[in-house]
């Protein structure tokens, strides 16, 4: 599996950076096309919010990025643990 890097956006890097920062995004560089994660919390429910996050990730995307977008209401260790599946999941499905 890809190792995460730390995030170009955030600078952090790991899956425990979920567990210390509610918005967080990692970065894996993929051999076809690299993958950032966005892990968006309830900020990200604001009009302005959300239009300045869907102009960054258009921006990426057509920069050759794959844009994976999760996002969370209330913040847990079971909701870190799903966050962390759902990234694993969608790593494995990407041929590379």
């Amino acid at each position: 599996m890809a190792q995460c890097q730390r995030c170009r956006v955030s600078g952090a890097t790991g899956a425990n950076a979920l567990a210390r920062v509610p918005h967080e995004c990692f970065y894996f560089p993929l051999e076809t096309r690299p993958l950032i994660v966005f892990v968006d919390g309830w900020v990200h429910l604001g009009k302005s919010q959300m239009l300045k996050d869907e102009e960054l990730r258009s921006l990426l995307r057509k920069r050759g990025y794959r844009i994976l977008e999760l996002s969370y209401i209330s913040y847990s260790d079971k909701k870190r643990n799903e966050l962390y599946e759902e990234i694993r999941n969608s790593l494995s499905k990407i041929a590379y």
